[in-house]
């Protein structure tokens, strides 16, 4: 039974539209061809008058069969018409639904997307100000930040070279990261319901992103507690980060839609 909806359901309203009007033609040739044995007048468009007004049920009973053959075949004729009536509206119905349903699903996608291309400027803010070094870039809201286009390059450069003596990563760029990490952090920590919007999978990306940024913050806070303390600043080397850094770029990479560094 099931079976036989789902191919009830697979027809388009036309099929149905298009099968009322063939058994209006097989009607009227019908009652065309065998108007003696149905007891039925076939003078010009009677045929087709009298398959039209009994598909539609209206009946005006101005012509009506005189064998009981012909009263089969017209009662045939309406039942069929009345059933096809049904499964087209059906159809029809389920069409609509299906549309609906289709133009649900773009909406939400169209959503999750822009809500995705938010997270994706606030990662890439933190590229960015990483890697200009710019002393007054801490403060840049993620709205000026350069698209993954322009700090990709960078990003995978200081994914396989962070943690090499020879890294191209410079005092002034660790201390830039750092801050600009303290100053984001509550905003991040505040955009986590956002990812679980989007998916399960950018949650998961996104909680990684939360905790790394959460250690750096601490290696931040330690260094400014040791000026307060000491009076010496010394920034964490490049080998002090390279984890948390290296984790950052690969879930900023899965919140922006691109491959992953590899470790060759």
């Amino acid at each position: 039974m099931d079976t036989l909806n789902i191919k009830i359901d697979s027809y388009s309203p036309k099929f149905y539209a298009g099968a009322y009007l063939v058994q209006i033609v097989l009607f009227a040739a019908v009652f065309c061809i065998w108007s003696d044995s149905l007891g039925i007048r076939n003078e010009g468009v009677d045929s087709i008058y009298l398959s039209l007004v009994t598909i539609t049920t209206l009946g005006f009973g101005d012509i009506t069969p005189l064998t009981e053959v012909g009263k089969i075949v017209i009662s045939l004729e309406a039942l069929f018409g009345v059933i096809t009536i049904g499964l087209f509206l059906n159809a029809l119905s389920h069409s609509y639904s299906a549309e609906m349903k289709k133009n649900e699903e773009k909406i939400d996608k169209d959503r999750k997307e822009t809500l995705r291309k938010a997270l994706e400027l606030h990662v890439c803010l933190i590229l960015d100000v990483f890697k200009s070094g710019n002393h007054f870039a801490w403060d840049k809201h993620a709205k000026h930040s350069a698209p993954i286009e322009e700090v990709e390059s960078f990003a995978r450069s200081v994914y396989k070279s962070i943690n090499n003596p020879n890294t191209n990563v410079n005092k002034l760029q660790i201390k830039m990261l750092l801050e600009t990490i303290d100053q984001n952090y509550d905003t991040f920590l505040s955009l986590t319901p956002v990812a679980a919007e989007v998916s399960t999978d950018i949650l998961v990306e996104w909680s990684s992103i939360i905790s790394n940024m959460r250690n750096l913050k601490q290696q931040y806070q330690q260094c400014i507690a040791k000026v307060s303390n000491e009076g010496d600043l010394n920034w964490p080397q490049s080998s002090d980060i390279a984890l948390q850094v290296q984790e950052f770029i690969q879930s900023t990479f899965v919140i922006c839609n691109i491959p992953k560094c590899t470790n060759a």
